[in-house]
C-alpha cells in the first residue's frame, strides 16, 4: 500500500539521525517560528538538528525561544580527506611537521614504502541524513547557504514544505499546500499527527506565531477556518498568543520609530499612480540609529496608516554611496512588472504585507536624486 505523504516524511525522519533544517535567506515571521518549532521538536526525538539560514533575524522576532540557535553557516564538510590503500601494505606510522607555509605527513609502511599510487584524494562528506526546507519556493531561495554547499544539497534526500503556488517542487518529498495560510499552519498539522505530546509551550508559540504573522493576527481577509483552528489548538497546548502580539505588533524599537518619523517627514505622492514613497540619506540612518533591515517594518508602518495607494517605496542609502529602492507593491500592478519595468535588477521577497508584494533592489550606485528619478519614469510606464 503507498504511504501518505505525512507517512513519507515521518519515515525519512525515522531514519535520519543528523537533519539540516534550512530556512530562505529572507526570513519572515513564518519561516523562522516554523525552523524553530521543528528544531524543538526534533531535539525531542533525540535527533542531531542545526537549523541554518543566512538571513538577518528581524528585531521583533528575537522574542521567539531559542531563537539564538540558528546559524548563518553550514561548517562541516569543509575537510581534505586523504585515503591510503593499506589492502597489502599495512601501515606502522604516522606523523607530521608543519612550517609557516606548509604541512608534511609521513606514512611509514611496515614492508616495502608507500607511493603516491597508494593515495587518493576526496573531500569530506557532509555528515547529514537529512535536509528540510521551509517557505522556500526553490533552492535559489536559500542564498549562500545553497550557492556554497550546492554538492550537499544534491546528493541528500530533501524535504520541502511551503504554502506557495510558485514552488519548484525541488525535493524528494514535497509537501506543498496552497491552502493553508501559513507553513506553521502546515507543520502543526504534521506534528500534531506525528507526536503531539511533544508539542510543548515553547513550540506552540513557536508555531502560533507563524500563523497569527501570516494572517496578521487573524485579520486577513484570506484566513480560512482551518488556520482559526490550528491556532486554537496551539492557544490548547500552551501558545502564548499575547506574547506574540505585543512583540509582533504592539513592541516597536526607537530606531525604527525614528527611521519612520524621518520617512514621514519626506514623504511624497503621485495621486495618478496611487503612488506614494520617500527618500531617505545615510545620515537618516545614522542618526536614527536604523539599519537596512528595519525598511520593510517603515514600509509595514505606511500600510498600516494610510490605504489606497497601490505602490509605497523607499529610496534609500543606508551604506555610504550605496542606494537601494524598498517597495511595496499591491497585487493589483504585480510586484513582477513593477520590477522588470523598474529595470534595476533586484527581486521580489518572499515577505508580503496582505496583498502588498515587497520588491528589493540594492547596491546601486546612483545618486537619490537619479533613482527617484527612474523610480518616478517606471510609474508612467506602468499607469
Amino acid at each position: 500500500m503507498e504511504l501518505t505523504i505525512f507517512e513519507q516524511i515521518f519515515d525519512q525522519v525515522k531514519k535520519a539521525g543528523k537533519v539540516l533544517v534550512v530556512l530562505p535567506q529572507v526570513l519572515t515571521a513564518d519561516s523562522l517560528s516554523s525552523g524553530l518549532a521543528l528544531r524543538r521538536f526534533l531535539l525531542k526525538q533525540q535527533k542531531d538538528v542545526t537549523l541554518v539560514s543566512n538571513g538577518v533575524i528581524p528585531e521583533n522576532l528575537k522574542f521567539l525561544p531559542e531563537v539564538e540557535s540558528i546559524k548563518n553557516e553550514i561548517t562541516a564538510g569543509k575537510s581534505l580527506v586523504v585515503k591510503l590503500d593499506t589492502t597489502v601494505k599495512k601501515l606502522e606510522e604516522i606523523s607530521y611537521e608543519t612550517s609557516d607555509s606548509s604541512v608534511q605527513i609521513f606514512l611509514k609502511s611496515k614492508t616495502e614504502p608507500f607511493t603516491p599510487q597508494d593515495l587518493s584524494f576526496n573531500q569530506e562528506k557532509f555528515p547529514i541524513d537529512l535536509i528540510v526546507t521551509l517557505e522556500a519556493a526553490s533552492l535559489e531561495t536559500l542564498g549562500k547557504i545553497y550557492e556554497n554547499n550546492t554538492d550537499l544539497f544534491f546528493e541528500t534526500p530533501k524535504i520541502n514544505i511551503d504554502n506557495k503556488a510558485t514552488n519548484e517542487y525541488f525535493a524528494a518529498i514535497n509537501l506543498v499546500d496552497i491552502t493553508a495560510t501559513s507553513v506553521a499552519e502546515i507543520l502543526t498539522g504534521l506534528l500534531q499527527q506525528y507526536e503531539q505530546q511533544l508539542i510543548d509551550e515553547d513550540l506552540a508559540t513557536c508555531l502560533l506565531a507563524g500563523i497569527i504573522s501570516k494572517t496578521q493576527s487573524f485579520q486577513h481577509v484570506q484566513t480560512t477556518p482551518k488556520a482559526f483552528l490550528k491556532a486554537s489548538e496551539l492557544v490548547a497546548l500552551g501558545g502564548r498568543q499575547q506574547e506574540i502580539v505585543k512583540n509582533i505588533y504592539k513592541t516597536k524599537s526607537l530606531p525604527l520609530l525614528k527611521l519612520w518619523g524621518r520617512a514621514l517627514a519626506r514623504m511624497k505622492t503621485q495621486e495618478q499612480a496611487k503612488t506614494v514613497y520617500s527618500l531617505l540619506n545615510f545620515t537618516d540612518f545614522e542618526r536614527s540609529e536604523a539599519t537596512a533591515e528595519q525598511l520593510t517594518l517603515v514600509l509595514k508602518e505606511f500600510l498600516d496608516n494610510i490605504s489606497g495607494f497601490n505602490i509605497v517605496a523607499l529610496i534609500t542609502e543606508p551604506v555610504k554611496g550605496l542606494h537601494s529602492i524598498t517597495a511595496a507593491v499591491h497585487e493589483q500592478v504585480v510586484a513582477e512588472k513593477f520590477l522588470a519595468v523598474l529595470g534595476l535588477g533586484g527581486f521580489v521577497s518572499e515577505l508580503s504585507f496582505g496583498n502588498y508584494k515587497i520588491v528589493e533592489v540594492s547596491g546601486l550606485p546612483d545618486s537619490l536624486e537619479v533613482l527617484e528619478t527612474k523610480f518616478l519614469e517606471s510609474l508612467n510606464k506602468i499607469s
